[in-house]
This record gives structure tokens, C-alpha cells and sequence, in this order.
């Protein structure tokens, strides 16, 4: 069941219908006002996000399933934003099924973002094998699910080393296109370098304010001595928090 002001998809169409004449914003309270695809559909930040996803589906013809991670070099740096946002993007296409996991266990942020309750999620699916599907939440757009951090618990390292991460993320992939991921900073815990094993793909995120270059080239060193598949990167900061894309993608 839709949460309280949930926005409906013939609401968003109707929004854009009217857009080329009148600047239409439905804002929903239960989400965090950094959702910009959602909240500021027409704003500049919405349309950089859609301009990566552009990218993100060009390298995957056919929209076959695909698991992206996300992290960062650093805190700080918008990485849990930029990955509800590109999930946000994925999920305005009809055809698409979206799924956004909250892997970031040591600082967990989509439930916050979304206005959804923190648990059920990962730790109780993985540590107490709940059903996934009894752990999905509504994520604002009809096919884009969430599956967030779960119930606090100070054995992350066993939820992040569980035999069954890798029969849950194969499950999700028969269930939906696309499965973006977010992790903590990759320079700070091993849970990205580790989850990347794993994944089709990897996203860094950057802040041109926060970052510094040497931070960003050690980050891309730890995921390729990991074996990750770095598909890009995605900048944050470049004007007045404004995201900018950087096209430097290969095939997934």
C-alpha cells in the first residue's frame, strides 16, 4: 500500500504534461528534498542524474538485469543522494523494475531519505533469512523497491561475508532490471571492494569539494585491486551542490 502523499505516476505525467507552460512541483513531505529526480523533476541536478543514467542504459542494451554498487573514496561526498536519485531516474521508465539496497550498514541513510521505516532489510534478511520480498518497501514510484539496512546489529562483518549475499543478489536480479547498491566508503571498510567481487558494475562518486585527487586515485586503486568493474564515476560539487557527470563509462 502507497505510503501517506505518495505521488502516483499519472501525477508525475501530468506534472511534466504541464511543465512547458506552467513550473509544476508535487512535493512529497515523506521525502527528503535532496530527491530532486523526484521533488524537482525539471531542475538542472534532476537532469544531470538523468544525462548518467542515459549512460548507465547505453552501456546495457536490452536493460538485461544488472547489479550496480556505488561508493566513495571519503565521507561526505553525497553518495547515498546521488544512488536514490539514479535509482529515482531508472525507475521513471515504466519498463524498467528498480531495486535500491542499502548496503551501507555502518551509516545507513535510503530509509532516511525515502521516509520509510529503517527495518525490516539486509541484516534480517541475511542474518535472520526473512523472506526478501516481505522485506521490500515502496521507494515514491511504482517499480522502484526498497531494501534497506535493516535492524542495527554490530555484526556487519558477518552480514557483509554471509554465503547468502550472493543467492540474494542473484534473486533480485530475476526480479527486477536493475539493482543499485549503496556501500560505505571504499577507503574506510572493505565492504565495497568486498560486494564488488560480486557486482556487474561500479560507480565512485567524487566531491570536487570534499575530495582530493590523491583520495580518488587511491579509492579507484583499492576497487581495481579487487577486481572491480569501475564503469564511471559521478561528481558532486561542481556548482553550488549541483551534480555533474563525468563521461568516463565503459561497457558493464
Amino acid at each position: 500500500m502507497p505510503w501517506p502523499f505518495q505521488r502516483s505516476r499519472a501525477d508525475a505525467n501530468a506534472a511534466r504534461d504541464l511543465a512547458d507552460e506552467d513550473l509544476v512541483v508535487l512535493v512529497d513531505s515523506s521525502l527528503d528534498s535532496r530527491l530532486v529526480v523526484y521533488q524537482e523533476p525539471r531542475s538542472f541536478p534532476a537532469e544531470q542524474y538523468r544525462s548518467f543514467r542515459t549512460n548507465l542504459r547505453a552501456m546495457n542494451p536490452g536493460d538485461s538485469p544488472r547489479t550496480l554498487l556505488f561508493t566513495s573514496a571519503i565521507p561526505d561526498e553525497g553518495k547515498s543522494t546521488t544512488v536514490a536519485n539514479i535509482a529515482l531516474s531508472l525507475a521513471e521508465f515504466d519498463s524498467l523494475n528498480v531495486c535500491l539496497v542499502d548496503m551501507d550498514l555502518r551509516a545507513p541513510r535510503v530509509h532516511e531519505l525515502f521516509g520509510v521505516e529503517r527495518g525490516p532489510g539486509i541484516t534480517d534478511v541475511l542474518l535472520d533469512r526473512k523472506d526478501p520480498r516481505k522485506a521490500f518497501q515502496s521507494g515514491g514510484l511504482p517499480n522502484l523497491k526498497l531494501l534497506t539496512a535493516g535492524r542495527a546489529t554490530n555484526k556487519i562483518n558477518e552480514v557483509m561475508g554471509s554465503s547468502y549475499v550472493q543467492d540474494l543478489f542473484a534473486h533480485l536480479k530475476s526480479q527486477f532490471n536493475y539493482i543499485v547498491v549503496d556501500t560505505p566508503p571504499c577507503s574506510l571498510f572493505a565492504d565495497a571492494s568486498e560486494l564488488s567481487k560480486i557486482m556487474d558494475g561500479c560507480v565512485l562518486v567524487v566531491s570536487l569539494r570534499e575530495t582530493h585527487k590523491h583520495q580518488a586515485e587511491d579509492a579507484l586503486g583499492m576497487l581495481d585491486q579487487a577486481g572491480a568493474n569501475v564503469v564511471g564515476t559521478f561528481v558532486t560539487g561542481a556548482q553550488t551542490d549541483f551534480p555533474t557527470v563525468v563521461a568516463d563509462v565503459t561497457e558493464v
